[in-house]
């Protein structure tokens, strides 16, 4: 979707960053342009925005203060790093459902209309009656919320951004002037949920042999061998060496079952980018049937 600019704005350390990140990559591919706000200046942030950046998995990022971008919508500062015509302003304790983005901007474009989709509901929207049902269009409303929308970045205006509150959603400066000026807001259900803080610090979970699949010879089992992880994604596993709590994917190496030389999984190589200590993480998915 390389119309389309998306704006994360980051409060929750470099875990729930990378998280966000990962679910970004995932559910809209690489034609995108993704830019990063982090409320936080941590070494770990700046380091994990920076090999991003490097990579050229994000376009462009920017490092404050919690209190110059926690409870901001923040559009001033994400219309003038945005280039793309659709703009989105996104948490990094959301995650998208695939296809999102697609179908918001198609939503967008089929009614020149509507000037804000909102993607997660207010308050008042959830207080009324039954939990809405999920509906492939974005339906009109007359509070959006800030926390996560799209809009056209030719709408924008620098300047407008308020504190966001449940409370006071409904006086957005931004959502004003656009009521103003005959434009709708809408709200599209079904593609965003709220993810917990915290949890499982990651790599790739255990599993006993006994709960394993037989292979299916050398043949079938090497065809069904399936990567956790990519060359050069950074993996949230701790550093045995100095703590550092993600590591670099160097290498993949298919592992075989002797006995039949058919693939059961993979053993993979990765770095510290704190110590450079070298660590190495096995990936059993078939045992040998016999």
């Amino acid at each position: 979707m390389n119309t389309a600019s998306i704006v994360l704005f980051s409060t929750g350390g470099v875990t729930a960053l990378r998280d966000s990140l990962h679910n970004l990559w995932e559910t809209t591919g690489d034609g995108s342009e993704l830019i990063v706000l982090a409320g936080d200046s941590r070494e770990d942030v700046a380091m994990y925005l920076t090999r991003q950046y490097l990579r050229g998995r994000i376009a462009a990022f920017g490092l404050g203060s919690s209190q110059s971008i926690d409870g901001r919508c923040g559009l001033d500062m994400a219309c003038r790093l945005a280039h793309r015509e659709y703009l989105v302003r996104t948490d990094d304790d959301l995650r998208f459902a695939p296809g999102w983005l697609e179908k918001t901007v198609a939503a967008l474009e089929s009614a020149p209309d509507i000037g804000f989709v909102g993607l997660v509901q207010t308050c008042e929207q959830r207080r009324r009656g039954r939990p809405r049902k999920v509906r492939e269009q974005p339906q009109p409303s007359e509070t959006a919320s800030t926390r996560c929308f799209v809009t056209r970045r030719s709408l924008c205006e620098c300047g407008e951004c308020g504190r966001m509150s449940e409370q006071t959603v409904q006086t957005c400066p931004y959502q004003s002037r656009l009521k103003t000026l005959g434009h709708k807001l809408a709200y599209l259900s079904g593609q965003v949920v709220v993810a917990e803080r915290g949890g499982d610090p990651g790599g790739v979970p255990a599993r006993l042999e006994s709960d394993l699949p037989p292979h299916d010879g050398a043949t079938g089992a090497m065809q069904q061998v399936r990567q956790a992880y990519q060359l050069g994604d950074d993996v949230l596993i701790t550093c045995l060496a100095c703590g550092h709590d993600e590591l670099e994917v160097l290498a993949a190496r298919i592992e075989f079952c002797r006995r039949h030389n058919a693939a059961v999984g993979l053993l993979y190589e990765l770095r510290c980018p704190q110590c450079n200590e070298l660590h190495f993480e096995e990936d059993a998915q078939f045992r040998c049937p016999v």
